[in-house]
């Protein structure tokens, strides 16, 4: 993270909320407690980034960082005038949910 500027700092997120994230291209995020499921619009690969780890979003259109256990995260951009639209989803995480008959 040398030479970034932050855009978005010490978020936390619960376990199953998820911060969405559109045009966020060359955007670092990093994980300072916890771990992610991050995927991105137009990739086939999703990627896991626990504590300490960081990644730099590849592509433009949005992309989805779901705290898989409680959280802390910042979003640094290379120069100031780079930034994203960051929103949050939480309690999407349902542990016991079950299918219903209309799914079967």
């Amino acid at each position: 993270m040398k030479n970034e500027y932050v855009a978005l700092g010490a978020v936390p997120m619960t376990r199953g909320s998820v911060l969405r994230i559109e045009d966020g291209r060359a955007l670092l995020i990093y994980v300072w407690e916890g771990a992610l499921w991050l995927t991105q619009e137009g990739e086939r690969r999703d990627r896991y980034v626990g504590a300490g780890e960081s990644f730099r979003l590849d592509s433009d259109g949005v992309a989805l960082a779901q705290a898989l256990s409680r959280s802390i995260v910042t979003l640094t951009a290379l120069a100031p005038e780079l930034h994203a639209r960051p929103s949050f989803w939480t309690r999407l995480f349902a542990p016991y949910a079950r299918a219903t008959t209309a799914a079967l």
